[in-house]
């Protein structure tokens, strides 16, 4: 018997988005490409080097059995021969991309831990490409880095691993009085949107898979400058991209707020490599309209002071963990009804520098999975000097694929600026509305705080 918890609900919808994808780019895989320097290696030697280190990666090592209530993680032995695999790819300019795009849309086997990894060489005289795919059910992006950390990287402590929410306790006990402030942040943005519904142009389960750069000391110079965090700027960047693409291509955008989910991280040391989500997806609605690029990064920074507030993620890490699994089941099933489901953004660093024996790994691009439903997802990695920006598309949106160069637009907009920006910040959202999900989040709240009253009558 598995020594995890069971799998969470928010596991669980990624299984059923899946089965509902009427189309293989819409499934639920993610992962990372990474780029490394040096001789193409034997992938039986690959075999080896990744057998080696699976006792410190339960998250490779187990299945997700049954269903809902009998949902359960269950050991289960990698076939290394089916797991690792080598793949020659042509040479022509984009040949690399395009065999990434057709590893996207293999599905998984019932029964066999849902990873691979694929070594794709040809595409560069010198060098290789290491693909390594899972399914979303069983990792998040931040199990994702812990992997590739601990198969790549030097031996690491649990605590050391780069994406760890370490200011989280495992068993937390947040106060009644911020459990009150989280929940009225949800329920700020419980409200339906319907921002991307259109009869012209139904959403489908059809993808662009694109990729673009930037060098990560932009970032950080536009922050420094502006008082914000790199995660502000890169969030900044893709409501101007979104904004000036709407004028242009979805009125029904046009000068609205731009709702995006952004996860959050709630993965502690003791769960580095624990398979399942560790993740609460939190909504901000980002600053919409036509507006200088500066001004809507000043008026981003405030929007996303609760994700950097450790006593919200505290709040949020009780609701996973301690949250009855009918009350967070309805939490999860109502942010996810058509007309809540809305852009999705993640950003991720890695801090170990990476190679597989004298082969370095210098560039690395993420992965990310669009759901039936979701118009857009985007997910960052910093790596060195470059975050690479991977965007998963609905092709149903017009011109949708000019999204990655608007993007680069934005912050080579705000990068040339570099001067602490003007604006003023924007409204307080619309008041609390009614409806099955302000229901839900209240008893959210109502739960939180009696749990974190009774735990400090019993402590004193």
């Amino acid at each position: 018997m598995s020594r995890f918890p069971p799998p969470s609900p928010a596991d669980l919808v990624m299984c059923e988005a899946e089965r509902l994808a009427d189309h293989p780019d819409a499934n639920a895989t993610v992962g990372a490409v990474l780029h490394l320097t040096g001789a193409v290696p034997d992938p039986a030697g690959l075999r080896e080097h990744v057998t080696a280190r699976l006792a410190g990666l339960p998250c490779l090592t187990h299945v997700l059995t049954g269903d809902g209530p009998t949902a359960r993680w269950t050991p289960a032995v990698p076939d290394l021969t089916w797991h690792v695999r080598a793949q020659r790819v042509a040479g022509e300019p984009g040949a690399l991309e395009a065999a990434v795009r057709l590893h996207l849309r293999e599905p998984w086997t019932e029964g066999v831990p849902a990873w691979r990894m694929v070594l794709l060489h040809g595409h560069v005289a010198d060098g290789f490409a290491l693909l390594y795919l899972t399914h979303h059910a069983v990792q998040d992006g931040a199990s994702v880095v812990t992997v590739m950390e601990t198969l790549f990287g030097p031996p690491l402590r649990p605590e050391q691993f780069s994406v760890l929410a370490r200011d989280v306790s495992p068993v937390p006990r947040p106060r009644p009085r911020q459990a009150v402030r989280s929940g009225v942040v949800l329920l700020r943005h419980a409200r339906k949107h319907r921002l991307w519904r259109s009869a012209s142009h139904p959403l489908s389960g059809r993808r662009h898979t694109l990729w673009v750069q930037a060098p990560s000391g932009g970032l950080r110079t536009v922050a420094r400058a502006a008082g914000a965090s790199t995660n502000d700027v890169y969030l900044t960047a893709l409501a101007h991209a979104i904004a000036q693409w709407a004028e242009e291509s979805w009125p029904g955008a046009t000068g609205a707020a731009i709702p995006v989910m952004v996860p959050v991280n709630l993965r502690t040391p003791d769960e580095a490599a624990a398979p399942g989500n560790r993740l609460f997806l939190t909504r901000i609605d980002l600053p919409g309209g036509t507006m200088p690029v500066g001004r809507r990064l000043a008026r981003t920074r405030p929007l996303t002071s609760a994700l950097k507030s450790a006593e919200h993620r505290t709040v949020l890490r009780a609701a996973l963990i301690r949250l009855p699994r009918g009350l967070f089941r309805r939490l999860v099933a109502a942010s996810t009804v058509p007309g809540r489901l809305t852009v999705c953004a993640s950003s991720l660093v890695m801090r170990r520098r990476l190679h597989y024996g004298e082969a370095a790994v210098h560039g690395i691009d993420p992965v990310i999975c669009c759901p039936p439903g979701v118009p857009l997802a985007v997910v960052a990695l910093s790596y060195g000097d470059t975050t690479s920006v991977c965007f998963r598309i609905d092709r149903a949106l017009p011109d949708g694929d000019t999204l990655p160069a608007r993007w680069s637009r934005a912050l080579a907009d705000l990068a040339a600026a570099a001067s602490p920006c003007t604006g003023s910040a924007p409204p307080p959202p619309g008041r609390t509305p009614a409806g099955r999900a302000a229901t839900v989040v209240r008893a959210l709240v109502t739960w939180l705080a009696q749990r974190s009253t009774a735990g400090r009558a019993r402590r004193r």
